[in-house]
């Protein structure tokens, strides 16, 4: 009785990594945003705007205050120019960012 209890739950462990696999590279994480370190690339009106690209390699932008504090975050460039106008006319002014 205990071989065929220990035999199904061996049998039944393999068959539930098998199914699952151990690939897990497909999936999303903050940890991927995370891995590419923003830089600063302009300062204005006590503000400060990151640029970095997504797991995706979408540019993405971030407005923060001097202090630190998140303004805005995860940005398209089209979200920069409706929300921020002015900061996106110093952009493309001084050429810094290209999408």
């Amino acid at each position: 009785m205990k071989k065929l209890i220990l035999t199904s739950f061996v049998l039944f462990a393999g068959m539930g990594i098998l199914f699952a696999g151990g690939d897990c590279d497909n999936y999303a994480s903050i940890k991927d945003v995370s891995k590419t370190s923003p830089e600063i690339v302009l300062t204005s009106n006590d503000l400060q705007l990151l640029k970095y690209s997504d797991h995706k390699g979408t540019t993405r932008f971030t407005i923060q205050n001097l202090e630190g504090k998140i303004v805005a975050e995860n940005m398209s460039r089209l979200r920069l120019r409706l929300d921020f106008p002015e900061i996106e006319k110093k952009i493309t002014l001084e050429g810094i960012a290209k999408s």
